[in-house]
């Protein structure tokens, strides 16, 4: 792809292609490296002088601390400091690995005799000592260049790195170098690493800095230490599995099968390089833009199946003849191992995406747990099975130990699961959750001598807990999400509750409402304590014969208090016919069947037809007010009213009461939305439908049909499901029950309606 024509695009999209454009062309080149070593050195030969790379490689990963990502995430923030950040990020990783390398080679007769009696221990050190530290900073170096929003230039220089390692691989072979093909890598490390960084600490760095300015945040070395401890170790893991392995199947197998399983690494590595490099620009792009986060990992998991999983099926399906351009030998031992190796790249997109939105959002636990258990299930099973499969038990391995790992992910994310099955995942994230929140809600409550009390509520992705003197009533309570639906909704319900308490038209009628004692991030999550509010739920007065009448009254005169306050009359128009009939009916037609979508259309044209031009009242309204939403006293009445995230300054004010009615004969029947909503279009209740009236009268507006209400209510109630939850579209009954049945049972009740003149 032409730089120009990268430059046109999306900066992450731009950066996320360059990488893998970046990819692409080192693979290509290397595997070409790769055919004229096979074909200039013997096998055991070539297996030798590929282990000391792969060693040298991961050592260098090991060593560096994991500064590449550390870099990536701060470099993007750091303003003027980035310069600095970076040459420490360098200091830190070459020197490091300068040390671990020389580590290496002087204990190498113990651990890897075979690269001694190859190279001599001489020569074994000055490799190690040289190459290892080079190699940190040329790894380090493609993320900062990602971090600077120049990963465009990644593909040039590895492209340049890639025809150098030729080249003096060519060199090497005249002259008769002893162990050419690991000489001719670590000079071609050199020649590339000085000049690029030359241009980029002098150059590059320093005026990225000068621009990102204004989206500074300060950057630590204590919030380094904290962002690389849990992913250092996961990188460590991964690193043993990426580059460990030739060195287990040289102990285990011997030179020809190192040899041969180099030739296979080399080629799956590159369709592995590409959820790699658009990871690292999904992490570079998203590390200041947190909501925007999983529409970004969803996106570069769209993008990287396109590449690698039709490149994984050619790979897997004509893996001997590829490895013929190596030779006999690399074809007879290794088809095995590719075709299982390049399966495994298509999990791998998956778990990699989520590795990257774990930086983002500094989840130290999925840093560890996703590459650490990937690595240790393949090496574990390859080693276990090697004596008995060959290399080709390591291709097995790979792609079994990625398969599980995807499933456990795609099984924790799902929008939705049976109940049984979504029980213990809600109760295992949300535990977690809560272990990243507690210092945010310690840091608040700790002068005053409060303690965490019981968890009260929450879902997958969010916690509500109590806290206060022994966790008790009196205290306040902690609300937590970590999804970006869940934080949008929660910032929204902070927003909705101070303009509540500072709108002085509200009066006495403010201490219903609870109180934001303090909010922020906190772990990646956002957190808000709130007052906690006497008073139990609703539900137990409506389903409570003796209570059940005056809790209805009570809900009713409640909401329309704040509707009598903050009243202003409104002829409905396209901005209201937008709010109230077409957004809501655009997520209501993209959860239904397509054979059911024009049906829905229609009914949202016909509440077009029957709303506009009519004068309403608009006022403050609650937009999810049920019975679990409400706290009463003990004998039924409405105390406090919570969970404000779905209210609006200027909505229609009788819909309240709409959803007040037909929440609460749901919850009585034990029945489905729908099914309520229709029995209601079937028989108009005359109580109901005398107090929609007068509630209506009451603010001045006009009084629209009870059918209409309904339906307006039910529209209301249903996108706000789905808008806070994406487990209802993606629940294919509780479509069927409350989109389905409502869309078609409507119609001909409001064509009826229309052919009556009603």
């Amino acid at each position: 792809m032409p730089r120009s024509v990268l430059l046109r695009l999306a900066p992450v999209h731009r950066d996320g292609l360059a990488l893998v454009l970046s990819s692409a062309l080192t693979s290509g080149v290397g595997l070409l490296y790769w055919v004229l070593a096979a074909r200039l050195f013997p096998p055991d030969v070539l297996g030798i002088n590929q282990v000391a790379i792969s060693t040298m490689m991961f050592l260098g990963g090991i060593a560096q601390l994991n500064m590449t990502y550390a870099l990536l995430r701060f470099v993007p923030v750091a303003g003027w400091a980035a310069r600095r950040v970076v040459l420490g990020g360098y200091v830190v990783g070459a020197g490091m690995a300068a040390l671990v390398g020389a580590g290496f080679a002087l204990g190498a007769r113990v651990w890897a005799p075979q690269l001694v009696d190859e190279f001599g221990p001489g020569r074994l050190l000055l490799f190690f000592v040289v190459a290892t530290p080079l190699w940190s900073i040329f790894v380090i170096q493609d993320y900062v260049l990602t971090g600077i929003r120049r990963a465009t230039v990644v593909p040039g220089e590895n492209f340049v790195f890639s025809l150098l390692k030729i080249l003096l691989l060519l060199v090497a072979t005249v002259l008769v170098v002893p162990g050419g093909i690991a000489v001719s890598w670590a000079v071609a490390t050199a020649l590339i690493v000085v000049p690029i960084n030359v241009w980029m600490l002098l150059r590059a760095v320093p005026q990225f800095g000068r621009n990102s300015a204004v989206s500074f945040e300060p950057v630590t070395v204590s919030a380094i230490a904290r962002f690389v401890r849990a992913d250092y170790a996961g990188g460590v893991f991964w690193q043993a599995a990426l580059f460990g392995i030739p060195l287990l199947v040289l102990a285990r197998l011997g030179a020809g099968a190192a040899a041969a399983y180099a030739v296979v690494w080399t080629i799956t590595q590159s369709l592995y390089l590409v959820a790699s490099g658009m990871s690292q620009s999904m992490v570079a792009h998203s590390a200041g833009d947190l909501d925007g986060l999983d529409g970004a990992r969803r996106a570069m998991v769209r993008r990287a199946m396109v590449l690698v999983a039709p490149a994984s099926v050619v790979l897997a399906v004509g893996a001997p003849l590829i490895l013929s351009l190596f030779g006999r030998h690399y074809a007879d031992y290794g088809s095995g191992a590719l075709r299982w190796t390049a399966l495994s790249a298509i999990p791998n997109v998956v778990t990699a995406s989520t590795v990257g939105a774990a930086r983002v959002r500094r989840r130290m636990g999925v840093l560890f747990g996703v590459p650490a258990g990937i690595s240790v299930m393949v090496i574990v099973l390859s080693w276990e099975l090697m004596p008995v499969l060959g290399i080709t038990a390591v291709g097995i391995s790979w792609l079994t130990a990625q398969v599980l790992m995807a499933l456990g992910i795609l099984v924790a994310t799902a929008p939705w699961l049976p109940p049984g099955l979504r029980t213990g995942v809600d109760g295992v994230r949300t535990k977690a959750l809560l272990r990243r929140v507690r210092p945010f809600a310690a840091a608040d409550t700790r002068r005053d001598g409060w303690v965490m009390g019981e968890r009260l509520g929450g879902g997958s992705d969010t916690v509500v807990v109590a806290c206060g003197p022994d966790g008790g009533i009196g205290g306040a309570l902690l609300k937590a999400s970590d999804s970006t639906l869940g934080r949008t909704h929660l910032r929204r319900q902070t927003d909705v509750l101070r303009a509540l308490h500072t709108d002085t038209r509200l009066g006495a009628w403010r201490r219903l409402v609870p109180s934001v004692l303090d909010d922020g991030d906190a772990g990646g999550s956002y957190a808000v304590i709130e007052s906690r509010l006497a008073g139990r739920g609703g539900g137990e007065a409506l389903r409570d014969p003796a209570r059940r009448r005056r809790f209805r009254s009570s809900a009713v005169s409640v909401i329309s208090e704040l509707h009598r306050c903050t009243a202003t009359p409104a002829v409905v128009g396209d901005e209201e016919l937008r709010l109230w009939v077409a957004e809501p009916m655009a997520q209501v037609v993209r959860a239904l069947p397509r054979g059911r979508r024009a049906e829905a259309e229609r009914l949202a044209a016909i509440l077009t037809e029957q709303l506009r031009g009519r004068v309403v009242s608009t006022a403050w309204t609650h937009g999810d007010y049920t019975a679990d939403n409400v706290l009463t006293a003990p004998d039924g009445r409405v105390v406090a009213i919570v969970d404000w995230c779905q209210a609006q300054q200027r909505g229609l004010a009788v819909l309240d009461v709409v959803s007040f009615l037909l929440t609460s004969e749901r919850e009585l029947l034990g029945s489905e939305l729908g099914a309520v909503v229709l029995e209601h279009l079937a028989d108009i209740r005359s109580a109901d439908n005398e107090l929609l009236a007068r509630a209506q009268r009451m603010l001045g507006g006009s009084v629209l049909d009870v059918r209409l209400l309904t339906l307006l209510g039910w529209l209301a109630h249903v996108a706000q499901n789905m808008a806070k939850s994406p487990s209802f579209a993606a629940n294919p009954v509780w479509v069927r029950r409350n989109l389905v049945a409502v869309v078609a049972g409507a119609l001909p009740v409001l064509d009826e309606q229309v052919t009556a003149g009603v």
